[in-house]
Formats: C-alpha cells, sequence, structure tokens
C-alpha cells in the first residue's frame, strides 16, 4: 500500500508500507521522494526505510494520531 503524502509540483514524498511474506506480522515502511528538478526527474529516490512490527507500527499510528 502506498500514497503520496507530500505534492508541491516540484517534490513529491511517498510512503509505501507493505508485510514482510517471510516474517509473520512484520511490515516494511520506505519513504522515497521525487525532484521535478533534479537530473532524472521521475526517478523516485529511497530516503528511509524501516522493518516494523504489527505492535510498532500501531504505536507509530497512535502517536501519529496523538499529534494530530
Amino acid at each position: 500500500m502506498k500514497a503520496v503524502i507530500t505534492d508541491s509540483g516540484h517534490f513529491s514524498r511517498e510512503v509505501e508500507v507493505a508485510p514482510i511474506s517471510a516474517l509473520p506480522g512484520a511490515f516494511h515502511l520506505r519513504f522515497s521522494s521525487q525532484l521535478r528538478s533534479a537530473r532524472d526527474p521521475d526517478a523516485w529516490q529511497r530516503n528511509f526505510d524501516l522493518t516494523l512490527q504489527r505492535s510498532e507500527l500501531i504505536r507509530l499510528k497512535e502517536l501519529l494520531e496523538a499529534a494530530l
């Protein structure tokens, strides 16, 4: 599952969350960005990756909800 969370026309940021089939209950979270003024404006650059257990992903969700 992916979603663009920032899009200013010149810069975009996308986040992707995917289950890891080899590790039941684990998820891969990836942040990527795209800069339209870059040499390759259609390329997405990986910014940050992490692996979280379901419980950790729920804690992150709760943190975000509390902050909002």
